[in-house]
């Protein structure tokens, strides 16, 4: 048998006597202890429960005398005078058969129909009710009812009923319980009606009252018989319940008293103090003979063979364990210096692998650094020519789609422009509504002039808009901007204008300038998510000398956009106007800036950012003088004006669209033209085959042949009379040579009879050749 086995049975052959002993007498203590408290549980709930019988017997013999004494005559004087001399009652009441509340102490009550407390009681005999109250009477009250007969003449018993005060019930329990329970700290009395809501407990009665009862008194309610029961309280503790069901006097009234062990029984387990004490003394004996023991016969050998263990682990393989004792113990020393020896052997071996592997190693790793450092830079450079070439293609698509909308509300603005024009020329005829009709087109062409500014801001978000500078008013530019886009800057955003009243004329593109300032609008607009002040500025400036930001000596206009969001840092101030760079997120571009920087500089400007982080920003666009100049032009002359004397050319006009060469035709026609249509460019030069025209109008965006390529076409062809090309886009697009070096003029879609008849007196006054190209566009007036 072995050493460690012979220790394991000494010790429990001399603490199983003791151990056994104390098990026994602790279950017999146990079992004492239990049924002596629930016998002491069971005979505080019946004390407690013939104090609150005592208590209800009043109740019925109080009823009874107030019965006997007649209600018939001064019912609620009277019972004013019982509840003013009975504190233990709410008040007192009489109900007829129909429940309708015939009289009380306590006038609020009379009149009353069936109150919900009259639910409980019964018309055959006393009854207690349920838990219940009542505006005006305190926390609670237990209805208490006795029948009788309300009136001779009434068909049915009445109820007089005693409304029980809870609040008096609580307090009169607190004195009987802690008196009789006083040594019991922990102890409670709870009692329940019939539906298990606590009317009385002690202590705590505020705390419960109106209630459900504690975890687990509810399975008491169905019980038939007092008895005693083990429950749980809701912190967890087990607690005896001695309790008298609802089905003993008072009926419908349930006491339950609850003892916590630790307070009752507390003396008794102070008695098994010496006996524990005992066999922790004998315990305490065994483990030190067992320690003693142990000591010799194991710790002492184990602890050398550790002790070795240890340097082996520390690397010293060179050491063994020295152990004086036979035995298991012995052997085993025995077996673990044979095994130190194979391992000393078996390290040397793997030191020698291991630095021959670490060699290789950290060549191989130095020559797979440097591939990942390649790859990495290569991915690196990758990743951002991808996000740039999607950027690009994104923009582009949504440019190709912004172009493409904007020509073809071109050739519709083209239409009507063209029809309003003949219809004013023919308007002067009519002698009755001249006026009338005149205004009437003007308001139309109006409408047309905000459809071709819609169209301008549609191209210039495409980019593809070639400045067209000319002298512009920005007060104006401003002010008709916040009438179009002031929903788009958003309701919580107050938003000011400061107009200098005489403000130099700029040298501008206005759509290009109304784009780059609503840009400024938007951003100032995102920089106050929780709304702001933004206020936009116009003043004129004078530099005297050149500036660190490229800006000549000169005159300028300065339009400031001014707002009180969260501001820019140093860092995100020096990079706002890089392309593609943003603080907003994926889904904005980061062209804002960029594109209001490029517009400042291309039209001999610049752009100036002011910001400080959570006060605001300043960004300020200088702009050319544009030198004397007045905008009073309107959109449409009147009719006097606008008769010339006949062109007398030939002209061949090529559209694919239907309605706008039908409208074109008729506008040269006016002009004195002799007009062939032909809607393609195969027609086209089929008809160039039999007569050459004086002037060749050709569209740019047509099906098949291009505008561009129908000209080079016909100047191949050998026909050199004068090429007008009209086109909705705002930039043209060819494969081929320069495009200017194929037509002599170019006409931007919608166009008025004035444009056409301009354009066409111009080239007819210049000899073709050289890049010049007359360029008509679309003038913003008044």
């Amino acid at each position: 048998m072995r050493l460690t086995t012979r220790l394991l049975l000494l010790i429990l052959l001399c603490m199983a006597p003791m151990i056994a002993a104390l098990i026994y007498t602790q279950i017999d203590l146990r079992h004492r202890e239990n049924v002596e408290l629930g016998a002491l549980a069971l005979r505080q709930a019946e004390l407690a429960n013939a104090d609150l019988d005592s208590i209800v017997e009043g109740g019925r013999q109080l009823l009874l005398a107030t019965a006997e004494s007649g209600l018939a005559t001064d019912c609620s004087k009277r019972l004013t005078a019982l509840a003013g001399r009975l504190p233990a009652y709410e008040f007192l009441a009489v109900a007829d058969p129909e429940g309708r509340i015939a009289c009380a102490s306590n006038p609020t009550l009379v009149g009353r129909t069936a109150p919900a407390w009259l639910a409980g009681l019964s018309r055959t005999g006393f009854s207690s009710g349920v838990y219940s109250t009542e505006a005006g009477f305190g926390a609670g009250f237990l209805p208490l009812g006795l029948p009788v007969e309300v009136d001779a003449d009434a068909a049915g018993t009445g109820l007089l009923i005693a409304a029980l005060d809870l609040d008096w019930l609580a307090q009169r329990l607190q004195q009987i319980e802690s008196g009789r329970a006083a040594s019991f700290r922990n102890s409670h009395l709870t009692v329940m009606d019939r539906g298990g809501t606590v009317i009385a407990r002690y202590p705590d009665s505020a705390q419960w009252l109106g209630k459900s009862g504690p975890k687990g008194l509810g399975a008491l309610l169905e019980q038939t018989t007092p008895g005693v029961m083990n429950l749980t309280s809701a912190a967890g503790h087990q607690y005896v319940a001695g309790y008298v069901p609802g089905v003993s006097p008072p009926l419908g009234v349930t006491v339950v008293a609850g003892l916590f062990p630790p307070d009752v029984l507390g003396d008794l387990d102070r008695l098994a103090v010496p006996q524990t004490a005992l066999v922790v003394l004998s315990t305490i004996l065994a483990a030190l003979v067992a320690a003693i023991a142990a000591r010799h016969f194991v710790l002492r050998p184990i602890g050398q063979i550790s002790a070795a263990a240890a340097r082996w682990s520390d690397g010293d393989l060179k050491v063994r364990a020295e152990v004086s004792q036979a035995g298991e113990l012995g052997a085993l020393a025995t077996a673990f210096n044979g095994m130190a020896t194979v391992l000393e052997i078996r390290d040397q071996e793997r030191r020698s692998q291991a630095e021959l592997l670490e060699s290789r190693v950290a060549e191989r790793t130095r020559e797979l650094s440097e591939t990942n450092n390649r790859l990495q830079v290569e991915m690196a450079e990758r990743e951002r020519s991808e996000a740039a070439l999607q950027e690009g293609q994104k923009l582009q698509a949504v440019g190709h789609l912004a172009g493409g909308v904007a020509h073809d509300f071109n050739n519709l603005l083209a239409t009507v422009l063209g029809c309003l024009e003949l219809i004013q020329l023919r308007v002067a005829a009519a002698t009755p509504d001249r006026e009338r009709l005149s205004a009437l087109v003007a308001r139309a062409s109006d409408a047309v002039q905000r459809g071709a500014r819609l169209t301008s801001r549609l191209l210039t978000f495409s980019r593809s808009q070639q400045l067209a500078p000319r002298p512009a008013d920005l007060n104006r530019l401003i002010s008709d901007l916040l009438t179009l886009a002031g929903s788009t800057i958003g309701r919580r955003v107050r938003v000011s204008t400061e107009l200098t009243p005489d403000l130099w004329p700029a040298l501008v593109d206005p759509g290009q300038v109304e784009a780059a300032v609503l840009n400024l609008c938007l951003n100032a607009r995102d920089a106050m998510p929780d709304g702001g002040q933004l206020v936009i500025r116009t003043a004129n400036e004078t530099a005297a000398a050149p500036t660190a930001d490229g800006l000549t000596p000169g005159r300028y206009i300065r339009i400031s956009v001014a707002d009180t969001g969260t501001g820019m840092g140093a860092d995100v101030l020096r990079r706002a106007v890089d392309p593609f760079f943003t603080t907003k997120g994926p889904g904005a571009s980061g062209l804002g800036l960029s594109q209001a920087y490029g517009l400042a500089r291309q039209s001999g400007g610049t752009l100036r950012l002011e910001s400080t982080t959570n006060q605001g920003t300043v960004a300020s666009l200088l702009l050319p003088w544009a030198g004397e100049w007045t905008d009073t032009e309107p959109l449409l002359r009147n009719v006097e004006a606008t008769r010339r004397p006949p062109l007398s050319l030939r002209v061949l006009l090529v559209d694919d669209d239907q309605a706008v060469r039908q409208v074109t035709a008729d506008m040269l026609r006016d002009l004195g033209c002799t007009v062939t249509e032909a809607a393609g460019g195969t027609e086209a030069l089929r008809l160039l085959e039999g007569a050459v025209p004086d002037l060749l109008v050709l569209d740019y965006a047509m099906p098949g042949m291009n505008g561009l390529q129908l000209a080079r076409a016909v100047r191949n062809a050998g026909v050199s009379a004068p090429v007008l090309l009209a086109t909705g886009y705002a930039e043209l697009s060819d494969d081929g040579e320069a495009t200017d070096q194929v037509f002599e003029a170019m006409l931007r879609k919608p166009f008025t009879l004035r444009d056409l008849h301009a354009v066409i007196t111009r080239l007819l006054n210049q000899t073709r050749g050289g890049p010049n190209v007359v360029t008509l566009r679309r003038q913003k007036h008044g």
